[in-house]
């Protein structure tokens, strides 16, 4: 499949600093007055909601209803976030995509390839590029128990292992990989070095 120019995805373990690394760029970008716009996957939808409540531990789903719920939420997300975005020539950086939902749901049930495939055969779009935050599995907890929010059900350091470890299995060959131990003001950068507008 094609990639799709001006769509960009921000991937890595809980704790990378890929949420804060998205909304930096969007910055430097709008600075520049680049039209651009972030989202985040789980949406802030009906659908997306629903997915946090699994991953907060308050509801619990099987294996195929944990991707069934992804691959809805991720339908949404096209049509209402994304879409309609590129369609108005706009840049669209997105924390989380398929990529996530394959490496954080395989396990005994699924692969992660198994998992990337079934969104591949949705038809979803592939992004120009996947910028990768690279963190060893015992920092990014170490980062996550400083934070004050509310622990989801990977954040062990076994989780995270076996999420590295998926995801080296399924990021493709238009990845960035960038060390998450860089500086905040230093990361933006080095994206926006590959970002085409």
């Amino acid at each position: 499949m094609a990639h799709t120019p001006g769509f960009y995805v921000f991937e890595g373990l809980d704790g990378s600093g890929k949420s804060s690394l998205t909304v930096r760029v969007l910055d430097l970008l709008s600075s520049k007055h680049v039209p651009a716009i972030c989202f985040a996957e789980p949406t802030r939808y009906e659908s997306g909601l629903y997915l946090r409540k699994f991953l907060s531990g308050e509801i619990e789903l099987t294996p195929e209803k944990q991707i069934e719920a992804f691959l809805s939420d991720r339908e949404v997300s096209l049509q209402k976030n994304i879409l309609p975005s590129l369609s108005e020539k706009k840049i669209v950086l997105l924390d989380r995509y398929m990529y996530s939902t394959a490496a954080y749901q395989s396990g005994e049930n699924f692969s992660a390839k198994e998992i990337l495939q079934k969104n591949l055969d949705r038809g979803f779009p592939e992004p120009e590029l996947i910028f990768y935050l690279e963190i060893e599995p015992e920092d990014a907890l170490a980062r996550l128990k400083g934070r004050d929010t509310t622990k989801d059900r990977f954040e062990t350091i076994s989780a995270l292992k076996k999420i590295k470890n998926a995801y080296e299995e399924i990021l493709p060959e238009n990845t960035i990989r960038l060390n998450a131990k860089l500086s905040p003001e230093e990361l933006p950068k080095l994206v926006l070095e590959k970002i085409r507008y």
